[in-house]
C-alpha cells in the first residue's frame, strides 16, 4: 500500500505544479493583452482623455479613428484609396471595412462596461 500512496502524492503533485505553471502562463498572457489594450488606448482620442473604456469600446473606437485618419490622408491626397490596390490607404480601409462588418458578433459600444477592463491612462490626445 506504501508505494500506492506514494505514486498518488506524486500524480497529485505532478498535477498541482502544472496546474501552477498553466494559471501563471494565463496570467502572464492576460497581462500581455491587457497591456496591449493600455497601449492602443493611449493612441485614441476621447474626452475626457482619461475616460475608462472597456476592450470592446477600446477596438471599437480604434476603428473608427482608423477611418477618420483614413478619410483625412484621401481628403488630402484628392483621389480615394480604393484606385491603388498596393496603396496603405486600400489596406487600411479594407481592413476597417472587415473589422465593422463585426465577424466576431461583439457587443455594441452602448452596453455597458466590465470593470476593471480597461487601463487609467492620462496620456490621450
Amino acid at each position: 500500500m506504501a508505494m500506492s500512496s506514494g505514486i498518488t502524492n506524486t500524480t497529485s503533485l505532478s498535477a498541482m505544479t502544472r496546474k501552477v505553471f498553466t494559471n501563471t502562463r494565463e496570467r502572464w498572457r492576460q497581462h500581455n493583452v491587457n497591456a496591449a489594450f493600455c497601449e492602443l488606448r493611449k493612441l485614441i482620442p476621447t474626452h475626457p482623455p482619461e475616460k475608462k473604456l472597456s476592450k470592446n469600446e477600446i477596438l471599437r473606437l480604434a476603428m473608427r479613428y482608423i477611418n477618420f485618419l483614413v478619410q483625412i490622408l484621401e481628403s488630402q491626397s484628392g483621389k480615394p484609396a480604393s484606385g491603388s490596390p498596393s496603396s496603405l490607404l486600400t489596406f487600411l480601409r479594407g481592413n476597417v471595412e472587415r473589422l465593422q462588418s463585426n465577424p466576431w458578433g461583439l457587443a455594441s459600444d452602448t452596453d455597458a462596461s466590465s470593470p476593471g477592463s480597461s487601463c487609467d491612462s492620462s496620456e490621450a490626445w
